[in-house]
């Protein structure tokens, strides 16, 4: 690996450079043996390190479990950290998997701590995981937090696995709906209305609005995407790089109805799983509110618990802190006053996590439920307005052919 060091070196003047080492603190003592006083030192992205953030995406979801759950099995049988690397480096199959685990594996062997090895993966190894590591750490309890960690990656996983399926088949419908009504309105609709201009007589009502919908369509269906996509990626990138935009979209996200409130069901349950499994790992609670507040991607959320933590810091309780909070039911406030009475704070909060990731499924079962039948309500009375503008004029062409 390749580091940026500042040091100070026998006469007090400041010195910069680079060095080559295997890892941080073969780096720190290759410095100290130049007769230098380190001031700082950071690890230089090369294009390995880049490879690494690239290819980690895929892998994301599934290292991290497997990593907890195996190394927590091999620490607890007595097994060497560094042996216990090795052993689950010969498991695993995909290879950038092994990579990973192998560059992790060498790291430990040069003498860098696990949470620090694991940082050169942050696309893999989200700021939480290493938190709760390095606690592990200094607590002497490294199996024990893994194993935390992997009943919450997993819980993650289930929930998200839950959502995904519910949404995946409307979605569908959605997408096939929408492609064969605009090839209706383009292409067939047109075809059958150019025997109808040659008609002298007054179209019904149903076949004027048709028409006027499918001329529309047609003339302007391009600049319509175009607008549709630019107004999109104007959205987003006003979301990404502004905060006023993320906390306007955060808070449009709690509040929008339905999806709102398993919105704030699942980050509920996950702040409460996050905040006992830290304290499970002996981490302090104003130390696990900071982390809580950093992993919660919603700016609404992760501010009210950074508010929490300001208050935590003062001097007041948890509970007290939650029930100043406007982004949290009374339910966890009354929860985590009995923890906090009976000393019991670690139980109570994986209660609360248990209710809400509950409600939140059965939200999920609720939503899909609803959706699917009007998806297919919505599709079936477009299609009947479609098919009711057509056939009206052929019934009065058949009038008009009878008469005659």
């Amino acid at each position: 690996m390749l580091f940026t060091y500042s040091a100070l070196n026998k006469t007090g003047k400041v010195q910069n450079g680079t060095i080559e080492a295997d890892a941080e603190t073969s780096a720190r003592n290759e410095i100290k043996g130049k007769g230098l006083f380190l001031v700082s030192l950071k690890a230089r992205e090369t294009k390995a390190g880049k490879r690494r953030t690239l290819f980690s995406f895929g892998i994301k979801q599934k290292l991290p479990v497997q990593l907890a759950r195996q190394l927590a099995s091999l620490l607890k049988g007595g097994v060497p950290l560094f042996q216990a690397l090795s052993i689950i480096t010969n498991q695993l199959e995909n290879q950038t998997e092994r990579e990973v685990i192998s560059y992790v594996r060498d790291q430990v062997r040069g003498g860098t701590s696990l949470s620090e090895a694991l940082k050169a993966y942050p696309g893999i190894f989200d700021r939480l995981f290493i938190y709760s590591v390095q606690a592990g750490e200094k607590a002497g309890a490294l199996d024990s937090i893994l194993n935390y960690q992997a009943d919450l990656l997993e819980n993650r996983a289930e929930v998200r696995g839950q959502i995904r399926t519910a949404m995946t088949y409307p979605a569908i419908m959605a997408l096939v709906g929408t492609a064969v009504l605009i090839f209706l309105l383009t292409y067939v609709v047109p075809m059958v209305m150019k025997i109808f201009d040659r008609m002298n007589q007054q179209l019904p009502t149903a076949t004027r609005m048709l028409l006027g919908i499918t001329g529309f369509v047609h003339d302007y269906l391009l600049i319509i995407l175009v607008i549709g996509t630019a107004s999109v990626v104007l959205l987003v990138q006003w979301v990404k790089r502004t905060q006023r935009g993320r906390r306007a979209f955060d808070t449009f996200l709690l509040k929008v109805p339905v999806y709102g409130q398993l919105y704030q069901m699942i980050l509920i349950s996950r702040f409460a799983k996050i905040v006992s499994t830290l304290l499970k790992s002996g981490v302090h609670m104003l130390q696990a509110l900071l982390v809580v507040s950093s992993t919660i991607r919603n700016t609404v959320m992760s501010g009210a618990v950074s508010t929490m933590a300001e208050m935590v810091e003062r001097g007041a309780d948890l509970s007290i802190a939650l029930r100043q909070s406007q982004a949290f039911p009374s339910y966890v406030a009354d929860m985590v006053t009995v923890g906090e009475t009976s000393g019991n704070l670690e139980e109570l909060l994986d209660t609360v996590s248990v209710y809400y990731d509950t409600r939140a499924k059965q939200k999920i079962a609720m939503m899909t439920a609803m959706v699917e039948p009007l998806i297919i309500v919505v599709m079936g009375l477009v299609v009947a307005f479609i098919l009711v503008s057509i056939l009206l004029p052929l019934f009065e062409m058949n009038k008009i052919l009878m008469k005659g």
